[in-house]
């Protein structure tokens, strides 16, 4: 059976140069990309995941989250970042159901706690139990409770990444996981779209990874790049891919991209 995790892009979704602001019409386009993925092959198992984009990125750098709180208007920016990504979610997992598709929404501070800012223990069992009880699972960047430094932020990349490891690691399924971005791809020194990275060629890429234009407090490309050369090294194949290309997602999901870049252990 196979698993493919989705994550659609902050910077696809929303327009991470207006502050709260989505970009409804391509969240129309991408629901209706997933409709077509789960009429053309409804044994396919789907865990998306969203970006905060322009929504929890402000009240993040704000308050400085992702480094922790210690006084009460810090405390105060950490829920403030929660209800900022709740509500980006909760916009998304809307248009899912409307177009009949039965998303739940499930956010990352009831299943990780962290320490330091480094995952310390998950329990994915509720997304384990969507998936058997035929919903698709709806994750998203945000806070965590942190046992050091009382809470951080916890990027939808690293929580894909951890969902792709935990459901590799079980045996029962082929996992894929799919960037869905406002790029064509990871660019290389002439702004041209790196076909292939794995780690043998990754050094000669990695001094042209930039971060975010916009606000993101969780490292832009380079970071992305970096989680998911870590699980291509289990074998998980891990594309970034433009979604503003009409149709495709749906095309990257049931077969091949015809342009983006691979993420691949060699």
């Amino acid at each position: 059976m196979e698993l493919v995790l989705v994550k659609l892009g902050g910077s696809l979704i929303t327009d991470k140069d207006k502050p709260y602001t989505a970009r409804r019409e391509v969240i129309t386009q991408l629901v209706e990309q997933v409709s077509l993925i789960k009429h053309e092959n409804p044994n396919l198992k789907l865990i998306i995941g969203n970006g905060a984009g322009s929504f929890a990125h402000q009240s993040a750098n704000k308050y400085n989250t992702i480094n922790g709180f210690s006084c009460d208007e810090e405390k105060l920016g950490f829920c403030l970042v929660h209800q900022d990504a709740l509500d980006l979610n909760f916009l998304l997992a809307k248009s899912f159901l409307q177009a009949g598709l039965p998303v739940v929404s499930l956010p990352p501070i009831t299943m990780t706690i962290t320490h330091n800012k480094k995952l310390l223990k998950s329990d994915f069992s509720v997304i384990e139990s969507s998936l058997k009880a035929g919903l698709i699972p709806l994750v998203f960047g945000d806070v965590v409770l942190d046992q050091a430094v009382g809470g951080t932020v916890f990027s939808t990349d690293a929580m894909l990444a951890e969902l792709a490891k935990y459901f590799y690691l079980q045996g029962k399924f082929k996992v894929r996981l799919i960037n869905v971005g406002n790029y064509a791809g990871v660019y290389d020194q002439e702004g041209q779209v790196v076909s292939n990275i794995t780690q043998a060629n990754y050094s000669q890429i990695k001094p042209f990874l930039g971060k975010s234009k916009s606000v993101d407090v969780t490292g832009g490309m380079a970071k992305k790049v970096e989680e998911f050369l870590t699980i291509s090294s289990l074998g998980i194949d891990c594309w970034i891919i433009d979604g503003n290309i009409p149709g495709n997602l749906a095309s990257s999901v049931l077969g091949t991209p015809t342009l983006g870049t691979l993420i691949r252990a060699f």
